[in-house]
C-alpha cells in the first residue's frame, strides 16, 4: 500500500532540509508527532536508529537506511508482519523554493487488514506532516 504527499515550499532546499532533519524537532512542528528519541548517537546518518511515537499509532523503532543530504532520507520499521518504508525527499524549484513529498510504503502479508484500519488517519496524518514542515522551514524559526 503506498501513500504520498508533495507541497511547494517557500523556502531554499537546505532551509527545508534543516527542518526536515532535525528529527527530535518535529514533535515542535508537527502535531501528529508526540516524540523523536535518537537511540544512536548522532548525527544522524544511515544506520542510526530512532524511536517516533505518534498518536493512535503504536511506538516504533526506525531505521535510517539511506541519508543523502540535502535531498533525501529513508528510514523503515519492521512490525508485527508489516514493513513500513517511510521517504523524504526535497527537491530545489526555481526561484529559492522546494518541494518536500512525504511517501510511506506498506508491505508485509498483514498489509490487506492493517490497511483497513490505518488507511484514512495515514493519509490524513501525512498531510498535517508536509503542511507542518512546511510551515516551519517557511518561518524564521527552527
Amino acid at each position: 500500500m503506498h501513500f504520498e504527499e508533495s507541497i511547494d515550499v517557500e523556502a531554499r532546499q537546505q532551509r527545508v532540509w534543516e527542518v526536515l532533519s532535525d528529527l527530535e524537532a518535529w514533535p515542535r512542528h508537527i502535531e501528529t508527532v508526540e516524540d523523536v528519541e535518537l537511540l544512536t548517537p548522532g548525527p544522524v546518518a544511515e544506520g542510526s536508529r530512532v524511536r517516533l511515537k505518534q498518536p493512535k499509532l503504536p511506538e516504533g523503532e526506525w531505521e535510517i537506511t539511506v541519508w543523502d543530504a540535502p535531498t533525501y532520507f529513508e528510514f523503515r520499521q519492521k512490525s508485527g508482519g508489516v514493513t513500513n518504508v517511510a521517504r523524504h525527499r526535497v527537491e530545489a524549484l526555481e526561484g529559492g523554493r522546494s518541494r518536500l513529498t512525504l511517501s510511506l510504503d506498506m508491505r508485509g502479508l498483514l498489509v490487506p487488514v492493517v490497511g483497513l484500519f490505518y488507511k484514512g488517519l495515514t493519509q490524513r496524518y501525512m498531510t498535517v506532516e508536509v503542511q507542518g514542515m512546511k510551515d516551519a522551514a517557511e518561518s524564521a524559526e527552527t
